[in-house]
């Protein structure tokens, strides 16, 4: 450091030339990189240098477009600074608080489906039968006497144990922990204790989400014997619920992907293919039956891209409506947690359950979730950009014509550069795992994640907070446009909404012939477009902020409308 100082690359006027160069040229050069290396502190190989040049000029390039974004002097980041949450709440304060069920907002559960009411149409002898069935179907069936929880685990642990060689969707297969859980759950409901519809329910957890004694491996190599000390508090709600936890489920290394540290994981309906985002494993095993539901996460696509992958439900809730503590935070401003089912009402009757603040994620607000008592399209406002509907979705957007929707074009403003507010994503997850950066052994080590955590290393402060500004300006433009409808079907929509915190939902309906198609996420997928069989199609379906219900609501109507064919993969049932 001394010899850099003496030439001047150490002091400040070297810095702000570098800077200005960078930032007045528009362009990053080699030997720029050569001579920063020492504000991040890293040491590259020529091939990382390559691609790093590549990012940096994009960088440069999005940081110019950022700047020609008029912000006024009132416009403050999409972050929000509580200083008195962390004061307040300190962990040894909350022995003395009381429970969480008794603090958190009341919502209406009334929609539940009253449980009497529910058909008896499944055969409950039939494992493949229990194993496509959903929430509302076994909550009666455990009541009514014609299953038990035990049963439903072992159908599930068998399943799992049956199938996994194939898909590789499981880390830890807790099952000890649900042999119990299913035994309690079976004595307290005879005994007249009910803890509501998930109680018996078997489920998987996103190996994000810790639950000790079980290792959390964040699919990473060098956390794959990792115990985090403290449960989730999702898992935590889940369990106060009832609910039996089967297993920890695979995650892509640090959320990205579907390749974690020992396979990659596959897609029920198609094998060839890995079965995309990072919530990889709860996907694959709620699509070929093997839980009744799961739990996902998504920062920037993680529940919708595998949901429509392996063709399941899959519920990415407004920002702020479910804790994370306890789950791998990737990026504090954009991770949400959500539900995985095969069924729509079950994302609903999952998300009711894990509502509400905890005393520890700061980002958590108390909102009604409330299930509308009478569900009609007619009338209903349904907003679409005709240019980006799929297939499935003007299928289904015939169907609600049908039934009386009124549709009204939408087109969101195009005033804000949004690749160059994913800087808070990089910098975020980068200042996460940058321990690891610095310290790991191999390239491995990082996942996908290697070129994203260098280039972090050169992102501007300035450019991050400006980011977070841009931010609260596409939320409000966002809002105001998805204001004047009650959900959006279809729509080019995935970056906008993670980075703004709306709910989306995937949908699967009605039946179609599926092809093999080669995907950037998947090196292993076959290169042309074979028919593979037929299967659910899916939707996506976006709503205003705590608009979650509605599209719940929405998505049961659709399913109903065009049921879901065939209800599990023919190589899983």
């Amino acid at each position: 450091m001394v010899r850099l100082s003496a030439i001047g690359i150490g002091g400040v006027t070297f810095q702000r030339a570098l800077a200005h160069k960078a930032v007045t040229t528009g362009t990053v050069t080699a030997q720029m990189i050569q001579d920063a290396q020492w504000i991040a502190d890293i040491e590259l190989t020529d091939k990382e240098k390559e691609v790093l040049l590549r990012q940096l000029q994009t960088q440069v390039e999005n940081e110019r477009k950022l700047r020609l974004v008029k912000m006024d002097g009132d416009l403050g980041p999409a972050s929000v600074f509580s200083p008195h949450f962390f004061a307040e709440h300190l962990p040894e304060d909350l022995e003395s608080k009381p429970e969480l069920s008794d603090t958190r907002s009341k919502v209406n559960v009334s929609w539940a489906i009253p449980l009497a009411s529910t058909p008896s149409t499944i055969n409950w002898i039939d494992d493949i039968a229990v194993a496509q069935s959903g929430i509302v179907e076994q909550a009666a069936a455990l009541r009514a006497g014609k299953i038990t929880s035990q049963r439903l685990t072992d159908i599930y642990l068998g399943r799992l144990k049956k199938h996994d060689p194939v898909l590789r969707c499981v880390v830890t297969l807790t099952e000890s922990l649900a042999r119990q859980q299913a035994e309690r759950a079976d004595q307290e409901l005879a005994a007249g204790k009910d803890r509501g519809m998930l109680h018996g329910i078997p489920w998987g957890a996103k190996d994000i989400i810790a639950v000790p004694p079980f290792p959390t491996t964040w699919g990473g190599k060098p956390y794959r014997d990792q115990v985090r000390p403290n449960i989730a508090t999702v898992a935590k709600r889940l369990n106060d619920a009832g609910a039996v936890m089967l297993g920890k489920l695979s995650v892509g290394t640090y959320a990205l992907g579907d390749v974690w540290y020992d396979a990659t994981t596959k897609n029920p309906w198609d094998t060839s293919q890995g079965s995309s985002g990072s919530s990889a494993g709860s996907s694959s095993a709620v699509a070929a039956g093997l839980c009744t539901f799961a739990l996902g996460s998504e920062t920037l696509g993680s529940i919708v891209s595998p949901a429509r992958r392996c063709r399941v439900m899959g519920l990415r809730p407004s920002f702020g409506r479910v804790s994370r503590f306890g789950c791998m935070p990737l990026s504090w401003t954009m991770d949400k947690i959500g539900p995985i089912a095969r069924h729509a009402i079950d994302c609903g009757i999952v998300l009711n359950a894990l509502l509400g603040a905890d005393y520890k994620d700061a980002s958590v607000v108390e909102r009604p979730f409330e299930w509308p008592e009478k569900f009609d399209m007619k009338g209903l406002r349904v907003g679409v950009t005709e240019s980006q509907l799929s297939a499935s979705e003007k299928l289904v957007l015939e169907q609600m014509k049908l039934d009386g929707a009124e549709i009204i074009p939408i087109e969101y403003p195009n005033t804000i550069p949004q690749e160059a507010l994913l800087a808070g994503l990089d910098v975020e997850s980068a200042s996460m795992f940058d321990s690891l950066f610095r310290s790991a052994e191999s390239e491995e080590d990082f996942g996908l994640w290697g070129a994203s955590f260098r280039k972090s290393q050169f992102v501007r402060g300035i450019h991050y907070v400006q980011s977070l500004r841009a931010r609260t300006m596409l939320i409000q433009e966002t809002e105001r446009v998805l204001r004047t409808v009650d959900l959006v079907l279809g729509g080019d929509d995935l970056v906008r909404t993670n980075l703004t915190g709306h709910p989306s939902m995937v949908v699967r309906c009605g039946t179609q012939e599926l092809v093999t198609r080669s995907n950037s996420d998947n090196s292993n997928a076959v290169k042309d477009d074979s028919p593979v069989g037929f299967g659910p199609r899916t939707i996506k379906l976006t709503a205003k902020f705590f608009g979650d219900a509605t599209l719940v609501a929405a998505a049961d109507y659709v399913q109903r409308k065009l049921p879901p064919e065939p209800a599990l993969p023919p190589a899983f049932s």
